[in-house]
């Protein structure tokens, strides 16, 4: 009798489990979704004083106080972002340098040749002036605030319109040393050439070909080139004041100087040698003869 008992009721007991699974399984209801879920922008600071939504600048300068080409620039911030996305502010597509060019126009892009976004390192954009940009009055820079992730992936836009004066009111820098001011000066990536006036292909370049006498009364050009496309892109124009010299020693007297002609910004002709020009210039009975020419750009 009392195991017909037991049995019956774990029958009982069964039958109820299942009959409640049941129940619970067919009245089980899914509401309608809400709305997005959102975090927050990401924000960028300057590490120098916290400011929000602005970048700090350094640079790497082969004049103090002046911007010459083959300058490096960097640009450098903090990255916050509330909800835990990364950093995805300083790509190329995120971040823009441009230089204005020397007398005005469009303005000309820069490549950066170095980034840098992690959230755990402080992000950073780097340029090297290039040879193109000499004369330029002014660098720029801009850059958005992005994530790698999220809802919403893009903050603010930080334009600043002079990095020399990044830290003045207004000018989407933060607290650290703005760069030097331009114009930007030459310095590396260019090559400078002497040629003969009728050396109309510019294939030989006098600077350094001690074995290759000039003459007196003959004319000579000067041109800045681009290292990178020598002959070809002419840098010439950014150095409008470059001035010739009669450098070294004449070739009977001994007078030895370095004598700053009063020709700038064209050709050169080597003056006879009379009261009036060569010996004047140099103070030698020789007048230019012996001595080497040269051009102060």
């Amino acid at each position: 009798m009392k195991k017909s008992n037991t049995f019956t009721l774990k029958k009982l007991v069964l039958a109820l489990a299942l009959a409640g699974y049941t129940m619970s399984s067919a009245y089980a209801v899914m509401t309608p979704p809400t709305g997005t879920i959102q975090g927050t922008a990401p924000v960028l600071s300057a590490a120098s004083n916290s400011a929000q939504h602005a970048v700090d600048f350094s640079g790497t300068y082969a004049v103090a106080n002046k911007l010459s080409s083959g300058d490096t620039i960097v640009m450098t911030y903090d990255y916050t972002d509330a909800d835990g996305d990364d950093d995805d502010s300083s790509l190329n597509t995120r971040v823009t340098w441009h230089y204005t060019p020397a007398g005005g126009g469009a303005d000309v892009l820069i490549a950066s040749v170095g980034v840098n976004a992690t959230s755990a390192t402080p992000g950073t954009s780097t340029i090297i002036l290039p040879a193109a940009a000499i004369g330029a009055t002014v660098i720029k820079a801009t850059i958005q605030e992005y994530s790698k992730s999220g809802d919403p992936i893009a903050g603010q836009t930080i334009t600043i319109a002079d990095t020399s004066l990044s830290t003045a009111p207004g000018g989407g820098g933060g607290g650290g040393t703005p760069t030097n001011p331009g114009p930007v000066l030459p310095g590396t990536g260019v090559t400078p050439g002497i040629y003969a006036s009728g050396d109309s292909t510019f294939t030989n370049n006098l600077i350094g070909a001690l074995g290759t006498n000039l003459k007196v009364g003959d004319t000579y050009v000067f041109k800045l080139w681009d290292s990178a496309a020598v002959g070809t892109t002419d840098l010439t124009a950014t150095v409008p004041n470059y001035t010739w010299h009669l450098v070294g020693t004449s070739a009977t007297d001994g007078i030895t100087g370095d004598f700053t002609t009063s020709v700038s910004g064209g050709d050169f002709t080597i003056p006879v040698n009379s009261a009036a020009d060569g010996t004047t210039l140099t103070g030698s009975d020789d007048g230019a003869q012996g001595f080497g020419l040269a051009v102060d750009y």
